[in-house]
């Protein structure tokens, strides 16, 4: 992906330019995040993104590897750096009961490109937004995130690197900050999901 402004710069530092699957959750601790993805609590690891892969050996196809720290008042953030199961709707019901979630993501197993932007409110899907047709709504509530998308470049003439930025900037605005360099350098916690935890036939 090549973003038009210091976006990029940052999210190549950091090796997430190519691959990203990051959500964001509201109303849950770091360590209830993990739990409703299934994660082995004995696997929780504090680290910074550089040491994320230390340490884990061979892993199967089915393990996820989540990085999960507080992200503003009141939200988690969980980047994954193994595995797709926060982009998977299952887990994202799960992990949006008694809150909400904003999933961003690209690109995701066989699909090319960005995902779209999920926003879903305690256990239920209520709209996503097309990053390739960004006028496109889809959802029983297709509005949901109107309120958030004043001034912002998200529509169809609009480059795809610049909607994707776009998309972090209407996150930001949701959860009250952005994905910055100060929270990419912390330290946050690595825990490990089991490639046993979930049945991935029903993710979908």
């Amino acid at each position: 992906m090549a973003f038009p402004n210091e976006r990029y710069d940052l999210l190549n530092a950091y090796e997430l330019h190519d691959v990203f699957v990051g959500a964001w959750c509201k109303g849950l601790s770091v360590a209830e995040a993990a739990a409703r993805l299934r994660a082995d609590p004995d696997s929780a690891t504090a680290c910074s993104w550089a040491e994320i892969g230390d340490g884990l050996g061979a892993l199967d196809a089915e393990t996820g590897v989540l990085w999960i720290g507080e992200q503003a008042p009141g939200w988690t953030q969980i980047i994954q750096y193994e595995g797709p199961h926060i982009g998977m709707n299952e887990p994202q019901l799960k992990l949006s009961e008694g809150g909400a979630l904003l999933y961003l993501g690209w690109p995701l197993l066989e699909t090319e490109g960005a995902e779209d932007l999920e926003y879903v409110v305690d256990g239920r899907a209520c709209t996503s937004v097309s990053l390739v047709d960004p006028s496109e709504r889809f959802g029983p509530e297709p509005d949901a995130l109107d309120r958030y998308m004043d001034g912002l470049p998200l529509d169809l003439e609009t480059p795809v690197d610049e909607v994707l930025d776009a998309a972090f900037r209407l996150v930001g605005r949701v959860t009250g900050r952005e994905l910055d360099a100060d929270w990419l350098r912390g330290s946050h916690t690595r825990y490990v999901i089991p490639g046993t935890a979930w049945d991935q036939e029903k993710w979908w």
